[in-house]
Parts: C-alpha cells; sequence; structure tokens
C-alpha cells in the first residue's frame, strides 16, 4: 500500500510529533481522556485546512481558475486518503461525518425490493438503528453474536450469511471496548458467499493500520475526520464495495452521484492530513506508546477491564468499578478529568450499552462502566492524575455504596 504524499496538499510535518495541546474549559485546564468521542483538534489538521477556508474557497464544480483550484486540491485529497488507506481514488466519497458514511454504506444496498442483511450485535447506532428502520420496512435482519470477549463468533457467522445476502455490516473495533475485529477473517467469509462487507472503522482509524488493498469481496469501511484530529462533519465511504451502492441522496450529482452537494475542499484536506498523522509510517510508534500508557494506567487502577484477553484499540479501557458509572464520570469531572460513562453517542441512555450487553455482562456491572480513551497528546502526568482521583474516590464510593445496600 502506498503511503506518500500526493499534491500539494499542505506543509509537511513530521507524523511522529504531536503538538502538546492543553485543554482548556471555563478557562480551567482539562486532562481529556475521552478521546474515542472526539480527538482534539491536530494543529497540524487546522493548518492543512485553514487555506481552504480563506484564500482557497472555490467550488470545484466551476470551470474558473478558482474552481479548477478547488478541483485539484479536491484530488489531491481524495488520492492521498486512498493511497493512505490501500484504496483506488474512484473508491472514495466524501460525505458529512461517519453516521452519514454508515448511512450511506447500509441504505445504499437497500433502495430495491427487501431482502435480507447480516448485522452484528455490537454496532454503532449509526447502524444498528439503519438496520432497525430496514427491518419495519420488511427487511429480515440477522444479529450476528459475538463471544464474552466481544471478538464476533466466526462460526455463527458461517452459518448466518447466505448467498444473495444484501450485506453484512461489522464494527472495526468497538466504540465501547476498543475490541478489534478479525476483518480479515470476516472478509474471507463474506467473499465466500457473495456477500457484500461493510466495516464502520470511524474508531479503527485512530489506533490501528487500515489497508483495504488484501480484503477479498466488495468491500466498503466508514471514517470520521473528527475521531482522527479533523474536523467534525467530514468522513467518507472508502472500498471496492462503493462502485456498486445506489445514492440516497440527490442532487447535483457529486462524488460520483454518490453524495450530491457541493463538496467541502477544506474538509477533504482536513481528512487527508489526518490520516496521513494516524495511518503514517510513524503511527505504529505513537499507537504502541498509547497502548503502553493504557496498561500502566490500568494495572495502577486494578479494575475489571472489559476485552482484556484479546487485541483492543492502544487507547481504549473500559473498566468496570462497582459504582454507577455516570456518578464516577462527574466526581471526575469535578476534579477536571474528563472521561465517559460507556458509548458517548448513547450516555444519554438509561439502559446498559448494547455491546456489554451483546458481551453478556450483567445489567448492574455494564452500569458500573466507564470509558477511558487516550490520545496521542496523553502523558504519563495525566495517567498519574487519574490514579490519584481514584484513590481519593474509591473509599467515599465505597461507604456510599454500603450505606445504600
Amino acid at each position: 500500500m502506498g503511503r506518500g504524499r500526493v499534491g500539494q496538499l499542505s506543509p509537511a510535518f513530521p507524523a511522529a510529533v504531536t503538538p502538546q495541546l492543553f485543554v482548556r474549559c471555563d478557562n480551567a485546564v482539562v486532562i481529556y481522556l475521552d478521546h474515542a468521542a472526539t480527538a482534539p483538534p491536530d494543529p497540524r489538521v487546522v493548518e492543512a485546512m485553514l487555506p481552504h477556508l480563506t484564500e482557497r474557497f472555490g467550488n470545484p464544480s466551476e470551470p474558473h481558475a478558482l474552481g479548477r483550484q478547488a478541483r485539484a486540491d479536491l484530488d489531491a485529497a481524495r488520492e492521498e486518503i486512498a493511497s493512505l488507506v490501500g484504496a483506488d481514488p474512484a473508491d472514495v466519497v466524501l460525505t458529512g461525518g461517519g453516521t452519514e458514511a454508515d448511512n450511506l454504506a447500509v441504505l445504499g444496498r437497500a433502495q430495491g425490493t427487501p431482502g435480507r442483511m447480516v448485522v452484528s450485535a455490537i454496532e454503532h447506532p449509526a447502524v444498528r438503528r439503519t438496520a432497525e428502520v430496514l427491518a419495519r420496512r420488511g427487511w429480515e435482519i440477522a444479529v450476528a453474536p459475538v463471544l464474552p470477549n466481544g471478538r464476533l463468533d466466526l462460526i455463527e457467522l458461517w452459518d448466518l450469511v447466505q448467498t444473495g445476502d444484501a450485506l453484512v455490516c461489522v464494527m472495526g473495533a468497538s466504540n465501547v471496548t476498543g475490541v478489534v475485529q478479525p476483518i480479515a477473517d470476516i472478509a474471507a467469509i463474506c467473499a465466500e458467499h457473495a456477500v457484500p462487507l461493510h466495516v464502520d472503522d470511524v474508531q479503527t482509524a485512530a489506533g490501528a493500520e487500515l489497508d483495504l488493498s488484501d480484503l477479498p469481496g466488495r468491500v466498503t469501511i466508514a471514517l470520521a475526520a473528527h475521531k482522527l484530529g479533523g474536523p467534525r462533519g467530514v468522513g467518507a465511504v472508502i472500498g471496492s464495495g462503493v462502485q456498486s451502492l445506489d445514492p440516497i441522496v440527490f442532487g447535483g450529482g457529486q462524488e460520483g452521484g454518490l453524495r450530491s452537494g457541493t463538496e467541502d475542499v477544506a474538509g477533504a484536506v482536513a481528512l487527508a492530513a489526518a490520516l496521513r498523522i494516524r495511518q503514517g509510517a510513524e503511527a505504529p510508534t505513537e499507537r504502541s506508546q498509547r497502548a503502553a500508557l493504557r496498561d500502566d494506567l490500568e494495572a495502577r487502577l486494578g479494575l475489571s477491564v472489559v476485552g482484556a484477553e484479546v487485541e483492543r484499540l492502544p487507547g481504549h479501557a473500559l473498566l468496570l468499578t462497582g459504582y454507577r458509572g455516570d456518578t464516577v464520570v462527574r466526581l471526575f469531572d469535578e476534579r477536571g478529568i474528563a472521561i465517559s460513562a460507556g458509548s458517548a453517542c448513547a450516555s444519554g441512555e438509561t439502559l446498559p450499552d448494547a455491546t456489554l450487553t451483546a458481551m453478556d455482562i450483567d445489567d448492574d456491572a455494564a452500569r458500573s462502566a466507564i470509558r477511558i480513551t487516550l490520545g496521542p497528546t496523553t502523558t504519563a502526568a495525566d495517567i498519574d492524575a487519574v490514579v490519584a482521583a481514584w484513590t481519593e474516590l474509591a473509599p467515599a464510593l465505597h461507604v456510599a455504596a454500603e450505606a445504600s445496600a
């Protein structure tokens, strides 16, 4: 897979050097450990996209000089995005975020007579709720189970997938637990049955290498720039399976007719720059450093770790505290540490997270989960602060729990 830059997209920068970032909220410095919800903007990404928000503002569909300049910038960004994930530039469809990318990949195969799809039990709501809508329209939705460790049960998947299915959907890595799925094996199962595969790689791209070039069959992946240090509202559907999708948005026919609307050149440039950092040659070193910090945190806290026995993204730690997760999150927040209670996209719900239910984790334990997710800017001092805060909080939480028992 090619890793070189294509075109004069933005100033060159060393991917291994992550600028120090101090997160502030109400003039107070915050220790930010919720990177799975959204990553802080990387200054290098901001620098790359700024010219396209100011003097390079042309509409890439126009024939004049500014339009041609914008088209060249868009084409260069598309080529680099493709190169970084092992795809063809013609198979990159830019979208307004990861949710739209997932919707296009699923609904783009559901425009005809209702049929059958297979969806894993741990999908993000962007896929799961889209499948629920299709079920109400007459589609058969088969749910592929996971093992207690969070990995897809491949034997069950083989039995579930049928030749003629419209699609199989599997997360590349869970936004809740960080557990990484064996996508090469899953793609092989789908290809054997001649069924397209869609992989939600919105979380995966920030912590693991993406390479579509070796995957068999018709595959699509979804990406979102804001998980990578880029802006919100920028995403993509990428892969050989793009060519057999039907559009779900209609208009001027941009993005090969699959996503009408004036293209966001600044967003495309930002996504390319963010991927260059997270998928470039120096990225494995940063991931190893992040994993070492995560492992140190888990060892020092001594809490039960969900998915610890299998491969996880390097910054993910889903911990069962034994106390209400939302209470623990609030107490950390009062001490200037930002973490999450399970999935950020479902944090307003009172029911246990669907992923943990699928893993046969009981409801009380699931409600006690907190998600601490590290990023490239996380330091050893941040880990020390979390451990110190927990050491202070745990005794009081224990007393309160006993009093209410």
